[in-house]
């Protein structure tokens, strides 16, 4: 009998600690998420760069702030009746079931929350699926596993390079697949349109200078991890620079076209994908 109690103590021990660890791996794995280092994507909740996404983060906390208290309330009141209805020395449990006015509130409040929070997340998809007026336009072009962009207004065509645009202008982005769907997603803007063979999306942003970072967010292929985003977002004068850097001399024969350096790694990773 001593031996049987010495093991059914060694195994709550053993549980405890089990539970205990498991505890300190969650936590660790939740502060590595939440932990960024340079290079990493942008998160849009702590540094939004872009008009798009500071209203998603204000939309996220408005949000939030609605519904929290009743998880509070609820988690409160659960453990209230825990402790104060439980069944104890010299007392019974409490019996009661039901509370028609208690039930009703706490049904009418929520709904009315719900229709709160539907409403100003509408209106927020509203002003993500139509862009304003745009003052620039590029042709977006995913394809297993690079990004092609061209500015039609300029007769530029970039691949397997950071997209540069011009700081607090508006850039609307046209986008469709070759091959299988993608997703463009940069999470600084707030941005993340899905690219579909055959059709043409559009997603748009307004983004302050800097440098961000991105990734297709659809399973694409075996590569799919490589298909990353690098956006560069320089003064009004810089990309100026740059598109004259990029356009050809007057006389030439042919509208530039992405270069040999994209071209090579694109093939690479084209005959990469295959052999995978």
């Amino acid at each position: 009998m001593t031996r049987l109690i010495i093991f059914i103590k060694f195994m709550a021990m053993r549980t405890k600690l089990k539970k205990t660890i498991y505890l300190i791996s969650a936590a660790a794995l939740l502060l590595a998420a939440c932990s960024t280092e340079p290079g990493d994507i942008t998160n849009w909740l702590y540094d939004p760069a872009s008009t798009l996404a500071e209203d998603v983060r204000s939309n996220f906390w408005f949000t939030m702030m609605l519904i929290m208290p009743f998880l509070f309330l609820a988690e409160g009141l659960l453990l209230y009746a825990i402790f104060k209805f439980r069944k104890q020395p010299g007392r019974q449990a409490a019996t009661f079931d039901d509370n028609p006015k208690l039930e009703i509130i706490w049904t009418l409040v929520p709904a009315v929350v719900l229709v709160v929070v539907a409403v100003s997340t509408y209106e927020l998809i509203g002003r993500i699926n139509y862009s304003p007026e745009s003052d620039i336009q590029i042709e977006l072009t995913a394809q297993r596993f690079f990004w092609k962009y061209h500015y039609p207004e300029y007769g530029i065509t970039i691949a397997e390079e950071p997209l540069v645009v011009p700081a607090n202008k508006v850039v609307t982005l046209l986008g469709t697949s070759v091959d299988v769907i993608h997703s463009w997603w940069l999470p600084a803007f707030g941005v993340k349109k899905d690219l579909i063979p055959g059709r043409i999306t559009e997603a748009w942003f307004n983004a302050r200078e800097g440098t961000y970072k991105g990734q297709c967010a659809e399973l694409c292929g075996p590569l799919h991890a490589e298909m990353l985003i690098d956006v560069k977002v320089v003064n009004q004068q810089e990309f100026e620079q740059w598109i004259k850097s990029r356009q050809r001399k007057p006389g030439a024969e042919n509208a530039p076209t992405e270069n040999s350096a994209g071209t090579e790694s694109r093939q690479n990773k084209q005959t990469d994908g295959e052999n995978l």
